[in-house]
């Protein structure tokens, strides 16, 4: 249960802001859903609740930019997951909306953030345009902060439909090409003096809102070459293009720089598991950053294991990518990428979605001991918790 409170202090704790090196004995003061302030020299009203920390250490609240955190209920099982529609339905589907179908009681939400999540990036499934993504922050109430996020494409999943990677890239191009043509020519579409178009006009107008800028394009794509295809495509089509996967991104890590497109890499991917990632390596998230490239973590359409994503920006670390730097592609990278200006930072105006660890976040032998979602402490126990302390109890006493 979340209780909102009007103001707290968290104090005598290292702070990692997200952005620069971590303050020591440092304080953040929340009031409402805000953080106030932070720093060495705080300056807290009289009647602030103050939780001392000394020997702990605050982050903002960790993001997975790639998540199915409120889809994916039981993942073999059809009836329990959502957002997606079958390989018997249209390959383009860019209407889609993930807000239809998100469950912000799923039962995994609570794991997500005994883990130190409190935002995701929710995102559709199936075919080649698989839909629109949604912006949530893990509260009890009213999660969903940003609908129609980005529009997603899969070139992974369209291959296991179609087979064809050229096939696949010519229904791209087609679709883009359609959605071009029908919004110059509006008016013509509705009183059908147009071409019949491949597409619906509501799939045509998320499309068209893409080629405008206003809506990223995620792209989920391994291959090396595969990638060059993407780039290309953008430039053709000035689109916002992030890239999702790139398992082989190494490769072309100068091209991805030179194009100036973020990446959503998970760390843990260090072998190949399809032809489209032989050239797998644990350091490929290292290899992108030092050419320049925007990197955020992900755990890639992870439901249940959402709260390992500090493990995988733990690997990232133990493969050479610096500390400070695999903090904020867990935090303040993702939020950027796609716009979100008051998140994955702590500093005032900002919203406080703040994690309380008992020692370093990316060790696997610390957990959280407070979770504050806009600046409202979050009770951290799950489903597994609750059931653990009825099973201990004595029979005679349940």
């Amino acid at each position: 249960m979340i209780h909102v409170l009007a103001a707290v202090a968290l104090a005598g704790a290292t702070v990692h802001t997200g952005d620069g090196p971590p303050l020591e004995a440092a304080t953040v003061l929340i009031e409402g859903n805000r953080v106030a302030a932070v720093g060495q020299n705080v300056s807290v009203p009289a009647g602030t609740r103050v939780i001392r920390l000394e020997g702990s250490v605050v982050t903002p609240g960790l993001i997975d930019p790639a998540s199915r955190l409120g889809l994916a209920e039981v993942e073999h099982e059809a009836s329990a997951v959502e957002g997606t529609a079958g390989p018997g339905h249209d390959p383009v589907r860019a209407a889609l909306r993930v807000e239809d179908s998100f469950n912000p009681d799923s039962f995994v939400i609570p794991i997500a953030r005994s883990g130190g999540l409190t935002c995701a990036v929710v995102i559709p499934s199936g075919g080649l345009v698989s839909g629109q993504s949604i912006w949530v922050d893990l509260a009890e109430r009213e999660p969903v902060r940003r609908t129609s996020l980005a529009v997603h494409v899969s070139l992974r999943e369209a291959r296991k439909v179609r087979g064809s990677r050229a096939r696949a890239f010519l229904r791209l191009r087609e679709v883009f090409e359609d959605a071009r043509l029908f919004r110059s020519n509006r008016g013509p579409y509705i009183s059908r003096k147009l071409r019949e178009l491949s597409l619906s006009a509501s799939d045509l107008e998320v499309l068209g809102r893409a080629l405008d800028q206003e809506l990223p394009v995620v792209f989920e794509v391994d291959r090396a070459a595969d990638i060059r295809t993407v780039l290309e495509i953008t430039r053709e089509h000035k689109l916002r293009t992030v890239l999702l996967g790139v398992a082989e991104g190494w490769m072309v890590a100068d091209d991805i720089a030179a194009a100036r497109v973020p990446v959503l890499v998970d760390p843990l991917q260090n072998l190949p598991t399809s032809f489209d990632t032989l050239q797998s390596r644990a350091d490929n998230a290292v290899r992108l950053r030092r050419a320049g490239v925007r990197v955020a973590f992900t755990l890639r359409r992870e439901a249940h294991r959402a709260h390992r994503l500090r493990f995988a920006a733990g690997n990232a670390v133990a493969s050479g990518f610096p500390y400070e730097g695999a903090l904020a592609a867990i935090t303040r990278v993702p939020a950027e990428i796609f716009g979100i200006v008051d998140a994955g930072t702590i500093k005032p105006g900002a919203l406080a979605n703040i994690v309380v660890w008992n020692g370093d976040p990316l060790e696997v032998t610390t957990w959280p001991t407070h979770v504050f979602i806009r600046g409202a402490p979050v009770d951290l126990r799950t489903r597994q918790d609750l059931l653990t302390e009825r099973y201990l109890q004595p029979a005679a006493t349940r």
